[in-house]
């Protein structure tokens, strides 16, 4: 879904991922040193690949904000398509599915979804029409592009498309979909208002997971994840197996903590924080050389060696990192 920023935000997003940052104490470490990291992928930044049960409280889970859906109508036994990629009607004429016949879903909640089809336009109801023609032209989601997917529950991949008329999608014809079915189903393949759904990718990232919970839930989810997810005794189990180093990848929402833009979840920054404290502990227990930097591929590092008559410092905190370079 869209999130709109600020010249400012943008600027210091940009600041942020563009420069690499690098904060010393004492002397240079021995050239002899070498830096042994583990990353901590999955942590601060979700992937779903990395931690898939974090998304198995979601509420209609297979329909989360990015997800790619392919419907074939089961009377016309074709795959409905924007016809061009977008602009003008909907049809259900395709006896294959490809780009054109792909809608992608934006996640308003657990029911309702707008469709953004290949050229970035929304399916919606002909409201300078007949109301009831479904076509692909809108450059901005409204009420007349919202829509609600019901399932077979002895069936999933059959659903029926609720339009915001309150009527169900139908392929009338190959060349003729309309938003004027009413009534029950016995989800036979003599309904037109029936269809079958292929899923046809996936997206399982920070958003997903965060905009799946909603606003209530997420913080919670999130907060215990933070917190449960890497522990001090993790950093110790690091450094006692002879690391010296992590590699800690962050989102360019934490430049915004603790009131990122929606959908994202404040209190990342204060799980940050802990890294810091844990891997003072942890890594440098000896007077150390302490670096930090920032990648432009958004990741964290915190690495030190021994020095020789180096007064032991504090660690510095992640807020520095931010800052250092603030906007005008």
């Amino acid at each position: 879904m869209a999130i709109l920023f600020s010249t400012k935000q943008l600027f210091s997003i940009c600041i942020i991922l563009s420069f690499m940052l690098s904060f010393s104490y004492g002397r240079s470490p021995n050239p002899a040193f070498r830096i042994k990291a583990v990353n901590l992928g999955g942590w601060l930044v979700t992937e779903g690949w990395i931690k898939p049960s974090l998304f198995d409280g979601i509420p209609n889970k297979d329909f989360l904000d990015g997800t790619q859906l392919q419907f074939k109508s089961v009377t016309v036994g074709k795959y409905l398509c924007a016809e061009n990629g977008g602009g003008t009607i909907v049809v259900a004429n395709r006896t294959s599915a490809s780009g054109w016949e792909t809608f992608k879903l934006w996640r308003i909640n657990e029911t309702n979804f707008h469709f953004r089809v290949f050229n970035k336009q929304f399916i919606g109801l002909d409201t300078n029409g007949n109301g009831i023609d479904i076509v692909a032209e809108s450059n901005t989601p409204r009420s007349s592009e919202t829509f609600e997917i019901v399932r077979n529950s002895n069936d999933l991949s059959r659903v029926r498309i609720k339009a915001p008329n309150g009527f169900f999608l139908q392929a009338k014809t190959e060349e003729l979909v309309t938003a004027d079915y009413e009534g029950a189903t016995s989800w036979g393949d003599d309904d037109p208002s029936v269809f079958e759904m292929t899923i046809a990718g996936r997206m399982q990232g920070e958003f997903q997971v965060t905009n799946g919970y909603g606003p209530q839930k997420a913080p919670q989810v999130m907060r215990k994840h933070w917190s449960t997810y890497i522990v001090e005794d993790d950093f110790k189990f690091i450094a006692g197996n002879g690391l010296n180093a992590v590699r800690i990848p962050v989102g360019w929402w934490m430049a915004s903590d603790p009131t990122p833009p929606a959908p994202y979840v404040g209190g990342s920054l204060r799980a940050l924080d802990n890294a810091f404290t844990w891997a003072g502990y942890a890594f440098f227990p000896v007077p150390s050389d302490i670096t930090i930097s920032v990648t432009t591929s958004q990741d964290l590092t915190i690495m030190g060696g021994p020095v020789h008559n180096t007064p032991k410092y504090g660690v510095p905190k992640p807020m520095m990192l931010w800052s250092q370079h603030q906007c005008p």
